[in-house]
């Protein structure tokens, strides 16, 4: 009743001459049943119970069995059986081996039973952890484990290269000796993601500016996360760590954060995050009293040295005074390159006869200094436009224009020397250049001076598509060409951009009704089927995206020129996006919905604005032309395209290439596999309309 209630059965093997396979086995019914024929009480040869024994297991039987009879003492094994339809069933056995009166063996007698069901769990349960530990050794993540105190429990293969760590090393020590953390800036030890998930109970997300400290001390850059292991009830059995080497990735970055911020040739800080500083410094004027100097330096004679020696000799020279410049400066001023031949310094918590001193210092630095180039030395001066940064400044871009304006009036007196700001100087900025635009952008919404030019954006892979970006230009009434970087400035800081903003958009639909209705009705139907639509890209500013009847204003042009909203494509600039994104969002996702397509403009030249993709609903990606240019020399800005041309593949985005002007740059570009380029590599600029050139 007992073994009928256990499931077991009666194993009962006579033993011939001291061997197991020449004797016979008695099976009760219950252990015939477990060979599956009938059950009743059973008497077989060995050999022919062998028979019935899976033939991988038939030595492995034998031996065990024989091996307990020669040791007059007990055995155990598991084997598996072949039931005369084909299917297989383990058992397991365990019995004593019985001598005679003469101390011969003579029987072995023992309990078998079935474990099929208990052993296909095990061998499921251990091709599962097999298969678990296979794909963890072959994932490119490093990934540990812990016990719910953070000791080590386990590494994968590249966690073990990562640390330095073997999981039979790492196994009981605590997570923050195998792996330890620290911040990549100050070197301090850093909160582990793994103690921090077991403490809060929960999963801790991707955490940046971590570094990790293999076991021979050297520090790679990761991004890791960490989540809990639960149990069935509900215990935490330990966390789970994830990470991976970034190195690369961070060093990228940072070289990309860099160049968005200095100027590649001088390593100056660019003008752009000089103005960024110039507000911080007004910030603390206006917040705590204190009082900085801000400086405008313009060049004498560089254009002359530039143009005689050429632009080889121009940029040497930039590289000389930038090195020459700061060291005559302290530690906390700030030496910009503003572009070309002008620099910006700032001077903060530096009184104005302070800041008067250091200019001169600055100014006469410049005029001792000799420029050599091909047997010739060359002489220099510098004219310094000075403005005090306090409480009483009105606004960032006042300071700049005044300081702009001081440097404008050093030179008027006869260059080679400083001039500080005035408010009486206002007077004066009417003769200033930029001044003067105002009045020359009124006169060329009057007389109609505006032209528009198309630079071709073409597809390197598929020829049929026709796509240009529109551009603007000024012809004056004496027929000069004027180029949007001479008057763009002017506009943007005088507010003008939104009119001529409109002013472009409107004349690209007028020139596309023209083109549909210059073509008679089968002609248009012919040139429909034979390719799409032509593509026009239009520039928009920041502040048209901060425009609230911008979007309505579109909407009537393509009304009124009956206009498919597909045909035309808004370019904007990451910078302008980022200052204006919960506006360009609503803007850009409301013209969307009408068929207009978008493209980020410069991309890569801030590169904050990896984060922002997945927030703007843009189709094409433009490769700034700065990491464009030198691309078939320069092997960092050809790993900085092509990481900006797969991050916007993987996004499904469309990726453009600006300033490809050789042969020998196309070719990468291709090889890259970016999709478009723009340049007079692939096409040049050309009038839109026919006759306004």
């Amino acid at each position: 009743m007992a073994l009928d209630a256990a499931h077991m059965a009666i194993w009962d093997s006579h033993i011939v001459g001291g061997q197991v396979i020449d004797g016979t086995v008695t099976w009760s019914a219950r252990g015939a049943a477990l060979l599956g024929v009938a059950e009743r009480p059973l008497t077989q040869s060995f050999r022919d119970f062998l028979a019935c024994v899976h033939a991988d297991d038939r030595d492995h039987v034998v031996q065990v069995l024989q091996d307990g009879v020669q040791r007059h003492g007990a055995y155990a094994l598991q084997y598996r059986v072949v039931w005369p339809d084909g299917s297989e069933r383990w058992l397991a056995a365990r019995a004593h081996a019985f001598m005679d009166a003469s101390g011969q063996p003579e029987r072995t007698l023992g309990i078998i039973w079935d474990i099929t069901e208990h052993t296909q769990q095990e061998i499921m349960i251990a091709e599962r952890k097999e298969l678990a530990e296979v794909t963890l050794s072959s994932i490119g993540d490093a990934v540990m484990t812990t016990d719910p105190q953070g000791k080590t429990r386990y590494l994968n293969r590249m966690a073990e290269q990562l640390t330095g760590w073997t999981t039979q090393l790492a196994l009981g020590r605590d997570i923050w000796d195998t792996m330890p953390l620290a911040d990549e800036h100050t070197g301090a030890p850093l909160e582990h993601v793994a103690v921090k998930c077991l403490h809060q109970r929960q999963a801790i997300a991707t955490s940046a500016h971590t570094n990790l400290v293999t076991r021979d001390g050297r520090q790679i850059a990761i991004e890791d996360c960490a989540a809990p292991i639960w149990s069935r009830d509900g215990e935490i059995l330990g966390a789970v760590v994830v990470f991976r080497d970034v190195s690369h990735e961070r060093k990228l970055s940072q070289q990309l954060s860099w160049q968005a911020t200095h100027d590649h040739l001088t390593g100056l800080i660019n003008r752009r995050h000089f103005e960024q500083l110039v507000a911080g410094a007004l910030h603390t004027s206006k917040e705590q009293g204190h009082v900085h100097a801000l400086l405008y330096l313009d060049l004498d004679q560089f254009k002359v040295i530039n143009d005689t020696c050429g632009h080889s000799a121009g940029d040497v020279l930039l590289q000389l005074l930038a090195k020459l410049l700061q060291s005559q400066m302290r530690d906390s001023d700030i030496l910009a390159r503003l572009g070309g031949d002008e620099l910006g310094v700032l001077l903060p918590h530096c009184p104005m006869e302070h800041a008067r001193q250091i200019g001169e210092q600055l100014r006469q630095s410049i005029r001792d200094f000799h420029f050599a180039w091909d047997g010739r030395n060359y002489e220099l001066g510098v004219s310094i436009g000075m403005v005090e940064v306090n409480q009483d400044s009105k606004s960032l871009s006042e300071l700049l224009i005044a300081a702009d304006q001081a440097c404008y009036l050093a030179k008027e007196q006869g260059r080679n020397r400083i001039h500080v700001y005035q408010e009486a100087d206002v007077m004066l900025a009417q003769r200033h250049g930029e001044m003067l635009w105002i009045s020359r952008l009124n006169e060329a919404f009057e007389q109609q001076y505006f032209r528009l030019y198309a630079m071709p954006i073409v597809h390197l892979r598929e020829g049929q598509e026709s796509h240009d970006e529109v551009l603007l230009r000024i012809r004056n009434s004496k027929g000069d060409l004027i180029l949007p970087g001479a008057f763009i400035p002017a506009a943007e800081r005088y507010d003008m951009m939104i009119s001529i903003d409109r002013w472009v958009i409107r004349a690209v639909c007028a020139h596309i009704q023209s083109i549909r209705d210059s073509l008679a009705p089968v002609e248009a139907l012919v040139e429909e089927r034979r390719r799409a639509p032509a593509l026009y890209s239009i520039n928009l500013s920041g502040m048209s995206l901060a425009d609230t009847g911008l979007q309505h204003y579109i909407t009537e042009q393509f009304v009124q020129y009956a206009i498919a909203p597909e045909q035309i494509c808004f370019e904007i600039t990451e910078t302008a996006v980022i200052a204006n994104l919960p506006k360009a969002q609503v803007f850009m996702r409301k013209l969307k919905a009408l068929g207009c397509r978008f493209s980020l403009d410069d991309f890569g030249a801030g590169f904050s604005s990896f984060g922002y993709l997945k927030a703007l609903p843009v189709d094409y990606l433009k490769i700034d032309g700065v990491f464009v240019r030198d691309i078939a020399a320069n092997a960092i800005n050809r790993a900085m395209v092509k990481a900006i041309n797969e991050v916007g593949h993987v996004m499904g985005l469309k990726t453009v290439a600006e300033y490809v002007e050789d042969e020998a740059t196309l070719a990468v570009i291709r090889e890259l596999g970016v999709d478009y380029a723009q340049g007079y590599a692939v096409g040049s600029l050309r009038p839109l309309v026919a006759g306004m050139d």
